[in-house]
């Protein structure tokens, strides 16, 4: 989707990405013996013993038809009829209700409302018939089914493949998302906390953080080296070393989700970024369709251990640290996952809709998506280098102590690590980098 699309190109893009859902729900129904589903988008949930309420999430499938957050609502989706959706409209002088459905999307829906959620099963009508999606769909709703796993294995198999409409929701959620990235970056001159960067890239980005499709990691220094990182120091380090942060954004219910990695300009750790960078570049190239993504980790498990040999932090040869495992001392986790509806959408491991599953290699157990990549996947590619203490210890502590520079080593570890994440298309001729495209245009890369 260009950028300032007019509101009749997202029209049609969901016209037509509805349409390819009606045939996805069509095909899990006939292989369930169901006429239908209904999506239940969820409920409003409490903290124990208290009245303040969690942020509200709606189930994914009911986000792939409704963009919008209604809460104690529902789709109901029958093949080859217009979908349903139900929403509750209620007075409330306490909070604000959710907005009356408009926009480029509600053309294309039946909608119907109702001011009490005990009237909802009432108005989507007979649901004997029609299997039941969500956390709010239960057995005494009189569902044919409630959550069926064949049904759900079924759409999260197909829903890898993203229509074009998708594919622009994920492009956009990535220009949302540039400007904080931007934003954080020339900040660091000041010497922020991790803190003050957080609130920096939220304003930016023009989200809250309960809206973010993800809790950003914003990590200083030795920080960057805890995968998930979830705090956040409110004074900023003694001495600035690093910067990573891995934040997104969501458009339309569809999340991008990138990582930078920054040092100070002049500083030795920009040659190890610069080479990271240039290692995910090659591997955004390579993710084409008919390749495996597992073959496509291993790669990268190889480029990895050419660049540990040049700068010096493994004494071996590449190929050697690469054959005896050393890489996984300072890559532990996936080279990527699908991304969508989910920010680790679902599906990523499995080989049919039926199903079955192909499990990632024992020496590669995190990583998140096991299948040969096909055109319209949008997966992250989002390769590391870090020097975590743990993983570190066994080294120095078993047969491989020899095989590394612990003096390098130890230089690089008050710096935590690097991480560099893009959301990338497989089109049918190679890939589209969605992420880096949103970063030019806020003068980074």
């Amino acid at each position: 989707m260009p950028e300032g699309s007019a509101p009749g190109s997202w029209a049609s893009l969901y016209r037509d990405h509805i349409a390819e859902w009606d045939k996805r729900v069509a095909s899990a129904c006939g292989a369930c013996g169901v006429d239908g589903v209904v999506v239940f988008s969820g409920a409003a949930k409490y903290r124990h013993r208290d009245d303040l309420e969690y942020p509200f999430f709606a189930e994914p499938y009911f986000k792939a038809w409704a963009p919008n957050a209604y809460p104690d609502s529902a789709l109901k989706i029958v093949p080859g009829e217009t979908p349903v959706l139900v929403w509750l409209q209620h007075e409330d002088f306490w909070h604000m209700p959710a907005p009356e459905p408009s926009g480029f999307w509600a053309q294309y829906l039946e909608i119907r409302s109702v001011s009490e959620k005990g009237d909802l099963l009432k108005e989507l009508g007979g649901v004997s018939r029609l299997a039941g999606i969500g956390e709010e769909a239960h057995g005494a709703m009189g569902l044919a089914s409630v959550n069926d796993k064949k049904l759900l294995t079924h759409l999260d198999y197909h829903r890898a493949c993203k229509t074009r409409y998708e594919v622009a929701c994920l492009e956009e959620a990535n220009r949302v998302a540039a400007p904080g990235h931007a934003a954080t970056s020339e900040a660091l001159t000041g010497q922020p906390s991790e803190f003050e960067l957080n609130g920096i890239y939220c304003r930016s980005s023009g989200q809250r953080e309960s809206s973010l499709p993800y809790q950003s990691i914003v990590a200083l220094n030795e920080h960057a080296a805890v995968l998930h990182y979830q705090n956040l120091d409110t004074q900023p380090p003694e001495q600035f070393r690093s910067f990573l942060i891995d934040a997104g954004a969501n458009h339309n219910g569809y999340a991008s989700d990138i990582t930078r990695t920054w040092t100070s300009p002049g500083d030795p750790f920009a040659d190890l970024i610069a080479s990271m960078d240039a290692l995910q570049q090659t591997i955004c190239e390579e993710a084409r369709s008919g390749t495996s993504f597992i073959s496509l980790h291993d790669r990268t498990h190889q480029l990895l251990a050419e660049v540990l040999a040049e700068h010096g932090i493994i004494r071996c040869a590449a190929a050697e640290g690469y054959e005896r495992g050393l890489t996984r001392t300072f890559l532990p986790h996936g080279l990527g996952h699908l991304l969508g509806l989910q920010v680790h959408d679902a599906g990523g491991r499995l080989e049919s809709p039926d199903g079955a599953e192909r499990n990632p290699p024992p020496e590669h157990p995190f990583l998140r998506l096991t299948r040969t990549l096909e055109p319209g996947f949008v997966v992250t590619i989002e390769p590391g280098l870090y020097f975590i203490p743990a993983l570190l210890n066994e080294i120095r502590d078993g047969p491989l102590r020899s095989a590394v520079n612990w003096e390098n080593v130890e230089r690089w570890q008050p710096y935590g690590g690097i991480r560099i994440e893009d959301d990338v298309l497989v089109t049918e001729t190679g890939s589209r980098n969605l992420t880096r495209p949103a970063l030019e245009r806020c003068g980074i890369a």
